[in-house]
């Protein structure tokens, strides 16, 4: 009976040895690694607009969710990245079911429930598409403007110039709609003159659709680049319902992304050729 006593005795004791040598080990990695440990998880929304943001296999992607997910994990998070409709994405942001919206240009009625870093996320340029061979045209201060019928997306910002002619109703008529491929099949069926988008979303759209020789943008006539209506800096900016700490974390390491050279080189990989536009 002692000498089994003995043996369950050694026993236990090598037991609780391992379990000590366990526990110590998880505590150091605790230190080494806590982002990976206790990360918490974001939820960050947007649209879909390619090359930008777009789903590829029911999967996230593009170079504006590579540069924000970057940019989350270094600043401790987990990111949980979801493409939606904006007016969608937008009605999260203010109700605090989504932590952060990006893509989002800054507007004083914006601000009233979205916190706006000043880090820019990206310049996007408006352009106005126009079906190929038709003579639709105004100039970049709206003149002839009058005569078209237009087409935007249902609550997308602009900039402030395009803004600013939408609400002292420069056009003939407006017309909207939740995304880009409806304003094109509106377009191609002669229901509307143009629609506003930013370039590079719909350049990447009308390649993917094979569009490109039966949509252009409106071009200058005398540099025979397509004219741009409104410049509009987007941000990645979060809810005001909750805590600022994720906000001021993530934002910079955003700034520290650009000065260190990363955020050119994840946008490269989508965007490979610069045609000085």
């Amino acid at each position: 009976m002692n000498l089994l006593l003995l043996i369950y005795s050694r026993d236990l004791k090598e037991v609780e040895v391992v379990v000590l040598r366990f526990c110590l080990f998880v505590f150091f990695v605790s230190l080494l690694f806590p982002p990976v440990l206790n990360a918490k998880s974001l939820v960050l929304v947007t649209l879909d607009t390619p090359p930008q943001t777009y789903l590829e296999n029911g999967k996230p992607t593009g170079f504006l969710v590579e540069i924000v997910s970057a940019a989350v994990k270094r600043a401790g998070y987990t990111p949980d990245i979801r493409i939606v409709p904006w007016k969608r994405a937008m009605a999260m942001a203010r109700k605090g079911t989504a932590d952060a919206v990006f893509n989002a240009g800054f507007n004083e009625k914006r601000n009233e429930f979205l916190r706006f870093s000043d880090t820019v996320l990206i310049t996007e340029k408006v352009v106005a598409l126009r079906r190929v061979g038709t003579d639709t045209f105004f100039s970049p201060d709206f003149a002839g403007a009058d005569k078209y019928i237009g087409g935007v997306g249902r609550a997308f910002y602009y900039g402030a110039k395009v803004d600013k002619a939408l609400k002292d109703n420069l056009f003939k008529r407006i017309e909207e709609v939740p995304n880009i491929d409806l304003n094109t099949k509106k377009l191609l069926l002669g229901r509307i003159d143009f629609f506003f988008a930013d370039y590079y979303p719909a350049l990447s759209f009308l390649n993917d659709n094979g569009l490109l020789g039966k949509i252009e943008a409106i071009l200058d006539p005398k540099t025979g680049l397509p004219l741009v209506y409104s410049k509009s800096d987007t941000y990645l900016a979060f809810s005001r319902q909750k805590d600022p700490e994720a906000f001021e974390k993530v934002s910079s390491e955003l700034k520290k992304m650009k000065k260190e050279g990363i955020y050119k080189k994840i946008m490269l990989k989508y965007i490979p050729i610069h045609d000085g536009f």
